[in-house]
């Protein structure tokens, strides 16, 4: 349960958040692009593909388990010796915590910020039995369930993010749009930090193999660069 009336959020603190799975709501048009079935000639799927649909969202419904991580940290952006010297390649060097990002990209998206959140959100480890079990009887429906999760993964990221939005509009901050690592730039190793710093195993029994592939599957972790509104 969720208590938006009277909770601000410190710096450098590790919360959690969970909901129950009811509270999203399905993005079908999101399955089917996610999926690989609407294109610009492709209006709507035939009732069967509606019917797989239905049913792997269904099943991923009652599966995933939304949990996630988040922590706030002040933040810094400042030129380096590149970005001086050359002006086409423009890296910048993004500061926060004991931690140090280069990166062009990403320092874009954090213009203006003062503050940046890091954030891993999962569905759980229930999602990914489930597609592995279709995989072997029904390749399709397999397909469909990967579908349905990436689109519950993404609706629950927006949740969150709305979630810490609510808290910020209070003392005058707005969002910049997330940022995930491996985007861009911004090097899949950075997901290191995220593990390091949220402790994403022990929170949210989320590991990172060597590969830096994140287990559960259905799992995001992101940037959200926080700014003073705008008058």
């Amino acid at each position: 349960m969720e208590d938006t009336q009277n909770f601000s959020i410190p710096d450098g603190t590790v919360f959690h958040h969970r909901i129950a799975s009811d509270l999203l709501k399905p993005n079908f048009f999101e399955v089917y692009h996610f999926a690989g079935i609407l294109n610009s000639r492709t209006k709507s799927p035939e009732q069967n593909i509606k019917s797989l649909a239905e049913e792997a969202v269904d099943e991923v419904c009652k599966n995933m388990n939304c949990r996630s991580v988040y922590i706030r940290f002040p933040l810094t952006i400042s030129e380096t010796d590149d970005g001086k010297n050359n002006s086409e390649l423009r890296q910048k060097k993004i500061q926060f915590a004991d931690k140090e990002i280069i990166s062009s990209s990403l320092a874009i998206n954090l213009e203006k910020c003062h503050s940046v959140f890091l954030f891993a959100a999962t569905l759980g480890p229930n999602v990914d039995k489930a597609i592995q079990k279709a995989s072997r009887i029904n390749p399709a429906k397999a397909v469909m369930l990967q579908a349905a999760g990436a689109m519950f993964i993404e609706e629950y990221c927006n949740y969150l993010e709305n979630f810490l939005l609510t808290q910020e509009k209070k003392t005058g901050n707005s969002f910049k749009p997330r940022f995930s690592p491996g985007y861009a730039d911004v090097k899949l190793e950075t997901q290191k930090i995220f593990f390091e710093l949220l402790q994403c195993q022990k929170n949210i029994a989320l590991t990172l193999n060597d590969s830096l592939i994140m287990s559960p599957e259905k799992s995001v972790t992101a940037f959200i660069g926080v700014k003073k509104n705008e008058q």
